[in-house]
Order: structure tokens, then C-alpha cells, then sequence
């Protein structure tokens, strides 16, 4: 005979099962499934273009091909150059903006000023890279004319592999910035205000302050801004594929692209998955290496 007390404690056992269970089946089915499919035609040699009867498993092929691939190789080192320097530019842009927002001087009109920097964070990237590629136009785009009202020639933005280079870095600077200026904003709050009037009247500057103070304080702010904003700059691709198409060429292809075009444009679903099992492998190491001089840090 079953009890209250038996019903009860079966009751505690499944329940937690019986919550997470549509949660863990919902992951399962749209995000494990895929990954493990994924993983499983990077070893087939796979065409869209080609009847079924064609699939066969092909091993590392596809492996070696990728990474033999010139495009691919090229892709990865202008991806990883992309990184570095709109996460530097990023870090550096939304310091000064928070430090400038967290100053007496704009107290007043502060919440004016965010409201109008936070905008472009806003706008989904395929509207940012549609609003930036006419403004790049080297007929009618608002920037060459102000070059001309200004007395320079017009500039060919996306013609020319390093003015392509430089829109794309500039497009995702104008998108990015505000969020990391939010984060730090946040982190300043966080300051004790004690602790500057104690430097002041130490005889303490800005600078030292800022380094001595400010900077230690806001070391995990710091983190976390940094690693998040290497993840999305690793998958770049939408403003990419807006505003270049990866051109002139294939100078300005991301890894994320080149993945697109190989299996979706060339019909390659084998190379593609092994291309994009490869981008998670160079994600895995970049995090890995950035939270391992991030523990440094924190140690020292």
C-alpha cells in the first residue's frame, strides 16, 4: 500500500526531472543534436550539387583540405588581427567615454549623452552594415562628399583592401563601443568616491589614480568585457557579408564567411562543417589562453 509519506518523497525525487525535462530535451533537439550531426558530416565528402548516391565517408579529408585551404588560412589571420584590434579600440574607446560620462563635468547632461551613445547598440549589425555601406558609396555616400566639400579626392571604401578593412573595424566600433562603455560605467560606479578624495589629498594625479585605483578595482569588469567581446569578434559575419561580401576578393572573408560560402555558396556541406569545427577548436584556445592570464593576473 502506498502511503502519503512514499508519495511524498517519490514526489521530491522526480520533480526537479519533471522541471528541468523540457528545458534539457529543448537543448538536446536544437542545440546537442545539430553539433553532433554537424560533427558527423565533417567526415563525409557531402555536395548539395551532387546526387545522394555520391555521399561517402572521406575521414580527415575535409580536415586537410581546410587547412590547406588559402582562403581559410587567410581568413583566420585576418579574423584573429580583426579581434585583437577591435577589442583593444573597443577597451580603450569605452573607458574614455565611461570616464567622461562618470565625471562631474557631464553630471548634468550625462543621461542625455548615454542615450545618444547607446543608440547604435541598438540596431541589429545587418541594419548597421546597410546603413554604413551607402554611407561608404563612392558616388552618392555622405562620406565622400564631405571629403570633397573638405578639398580630398573621393575614397573607394570597400574597393580597396585596407579602407575595406578599416570600414569593417570602424562599422564594428560604432555597434560594440556603447556596450562596453555600459559595463565600465557600471564598474565605476562601484568605486568608493573615498578612496579618490584619499588619493587627492595625497597629492595623487589623475593618471596615477586611474592606474593605482581606478584600474585594479575594475579588474573583472575589465575580464569580463575583454572575453566577451573576443567571442563576437571571432564570429564576425554579418557586417562582413553586408558591407564587403568578404571582398575586394577575399581579403576581408572571416573565418565565419568563408565557413558560409564553402558549404552554402560552393554546396561543400562536408568542408564547411569540418571548417567550422576547426573555428571551435580556435575559439577553445583563445578563451582558454584568456582565462589563463586572467588567473595570472589576478594571482600576481
Amino acid at each position: 500500500m502506498i502511503t502519503t509519506k512514499k508519495v511524498r518523497s517519490l514526489s521530491a525525487v522526480t520533480a526537479p526531472y519533471v522541471f528541468i525535462g523540457p528545458s534539457m530535451l529543448f537543448i538536446i533537439v536544437l542545440s546537442i543534436f545539430p553539433i553532433l550531426y554537424s560533427l558527423y558530416l565533417s567526415f563525409l565528402s557531402y555536395n548539395l550539387s551532387m546526387p545522394a548516391t555520391t555521399i561517402k565517408f572521406n575521414g580527415l579529408n575535409n580536415y586537410m583540405y581546410m587547412l590547406t585551404n588559402k582562403t581559410f588560412l587567410g581568413s583566420i589571420a585576418w579574423t584573429l588581427s580583426f579581434s585583437i584590434s577591435v577589442v583593444a579600440l573597443n577597451v580603450i574607446l569605452g573607458m574614455s567615454l565611461a570616464l567622461l560620462l562618470n565625471s562631474s563635468l557631464m553630471e548634468r547632461t550625462s543621461n542625455l549623452f548615454k542615450t545618444a551613445f547607446i543608440l547604435p547598440m541598438m540596431l541589429a549589425h545587418v541594419v548597421s552594415a546597410t546603413i554604413w555601406k551607402l554611407m561608404f558609396s563612392p558616388v552618392y555616400g555622405i562620406l565622400n562628399n564631405i571629403l570633397m566639400m573638405l578639398g580630398y579626392d573621393k575614397v573607394n571604401w570597400t574597393a580597396d583592401t585596407n579602407n575595406a578593412r578599416f570600414a569593417i573595424i570602424l562599422v564594428e566600433l560604432w555597434g560594440s563601443t556603447p556596450f562596453c562603455m555600459l559595463i565600465f560605467l557600471a564598474a565605476l560606479k562601484t568605486v568608493p568616491k573615498e578612496l579618490y578624495e584619499s588619493a587627492l589629498i595625497d597629492g595623487a594625479n589623475r593618471f596615477r589614480t586611474f592606474f593605482g585605483i581606478t584600474l585594479p578595482l575594475i579588474r573583472n569588469f575589465l575580464a569580463l568585457v575583454v572575453s566577451i567581446r573576443i567571442m563576437d569578434s571571432l564570429r564576425m559575419f554579418d557586417i562582413v557579408y553586408t558591407l564587403t561580401n568578404g571582398g575586394p576578393g577575399d581579403d576581408t572573408e572571416t573565418i565565419g564567411t568563408t565557413i558560409y560560402k564553402t558549404a552554402f555558396r560552393y554546396s561543400d556541406i562536408g568542408a564547411g562543417s569540418a571548417g567550422a569545427f576547426l573555428f571551435f577548436i580556435l575559439i577553445v584556445i583563445v578563451t582558454l589562453v584568456f582565462l589563463k592570464l586572467i588567473r595570472r593576473d589576478s594571482k600576481d
